[in-house]
């Protein structure tokens, strides 16, 4: 009888271990980016557009990496997308982008923090970690915050040593397309990149995510992949309107851009990526 029981259980574990599920990243919202409309009903509905599709996946959570509004302390772009974020039908985390905070100091910094509440996550998913920081202290030199987060980082990927992958997500991307592209304003500065990519091989990371840019990018650097997504909102250079759909299947992960449905907006009219 005993062993009758236990068969059910031990196959529940495995099945657990080994689920397929989808999760999301969007990012870049930013309500009110290149947005002239009435009201930001422009950016409005570029967010509700993408939300209806997300929710239409029933994915087991959401990520939004940064830049969720244009201008910190405006009321109208934080109803906005407070309002989109709230319809979003799936547990949603999210990390601040430099539009969050624009420029970082400890000020601003507890200014995001009374608003958002915090600016990292780390939470396990069908034996997947999922752990996020800002960048903003790493782009900005705020060495002593950047030191502290660091740290924490380290701590959080040795407790997710052992599971089935390691997920990141920051709104900087640490390179858009490879380890020696000229340092500017869309990617980290050489020495932090040497430092966090020889963290995250060190702690077996499977893929990080990022965005910032307002295009697409992706790339593989010491087995690590890097997916930078264009914005939910107002996008530059070759970007489009969208965001990552992920796959978790038995045999790996499957990363998708995926535009979103019902936006319209053609290549020749977006502008171009801002000077380096």
């Amino acid at each position: 009888m005993k062993k009758n029981l236990l068969i059910p259980l031990v196959v529940l574990m495995v099945s657990c271990s080994t689920k397929e599920f989808t999760f999301v990243q969007m990012t870049d919202t930013q309500i009110g980016f290149m947005d002239r409309s009435e009201n930001f009903i422009h950016s409005d509905t570029l967010m509700r557009k993408a939300v209806e599709a997300v929710n239409a996946l029933r994915p087991e959570a959401v990520i939004i990496t940064g830049d969720l509004i244009n201008t910190p302390g405006n009321a109208l772009e934080n109803e906005i997308f407070e309002r989109n974020l709230a319809l979003i039908e799936a547990p949603v985390h999210y990390i601040p982008g430099n539009h969050d905070i624009m420029g970082y100091t400890e000020e601003k910094h507890d200014d995001y923090l009374a608003l958002r509440e915090y600016d990292r996550f780390s939470f396990t998913l069908h034996k997947c970690a999922f752990i996020g920081f800002d960048t903003n202290c790493i782009c900005d030199g705020a060495t002593e915050a950047e030191a502290q987060q660091y740290e924490w980082l380290k701590g959080e990927l040795e407790k997710a040593s052992g599971s089935r992958h390691i997920f990141l997500f920051m709104h900087c991307p640490v390179v858009r397309e490879s380890m020696d592209e000229a340092e500017d304003y869309f990617n980290f500065s050489m020495p932090m990149r040497e430092k966090y990519i020889s963290l995250f091989k060190e702690y077996g990371v499977d893929a990080a995510f990022a965005g910032h840019t307002h295009c697409q990018y992706s790339t593989e650097i010491e087995g690590i992949k890097f997916y930078t997504a264009a914005a939910v909102g107002n996008c530059l250079g070759h970007g489009f309107p969208g965001y990552h759909t992920v796959h978790v299947t038995k045999g790996g992960v499957d990363v998708e851009y995926t535009p979103t449905p019902g936006v319209n907006w053609s290549s020749p009219s977006r502008p171009p990526l801002p000077p380096k």
